[in-house]
C-alpha cells in the first residue's frame, strides 16, 4: 500500500501541533533577525528542530540557513569594522 506525502499544509500543522514554540520561534526570529543578527542563532536553532517534525526537511534547513546567514554576515560586518577585513 502506498502511504502518501502530506502536504505543506498539513505538514506546518503538524508541526504546530507539536513543536508551536520552534514553529513560531523560527517565524518571529527570521524576521527580527534581520534587524538584529544575533537572533540568527535562535532562527537557526529552531529551524533545526522542525526537521524532527515535518516530513519536509527543507523548510527548517532553510530557516536554520537563513538565521545563520544573518549571523555571519553580521560578525563579517564586524570583522570589517574592525580593520581585520
Amino acid at each position: 500500500m502506498e502511504t502518501q506525502r502530506p502536504t505543506l499544509r498539513e505538514d506546518l500543522g503538524r508541526a504546530r501541533e507539536e513543536r508551536a514554540v520552534h514553529l513560531w520561534g523560527a517565524i518571529g526570529s527570521a524576521i527580527v533577525s534581520i534587524f538584529v543578527p544575533i537572533l540568527g542563532l535562535i532562527t537557526a536553532y529552531s529551524g533545526y528542530k522542525l526537521t524532527d517534525v515535518m516530513s519536509r526537511r527543507w523548510f527548517g534547513l532553510l530557516l536554520a540557513a537563513f538565521g545563520l546567514a544573518n549571523v555571519v554576515s553580521w560578525i563579517l560586518w564586524l570583522a570589517m569594522l574592525a580593520g581585520y577585513i
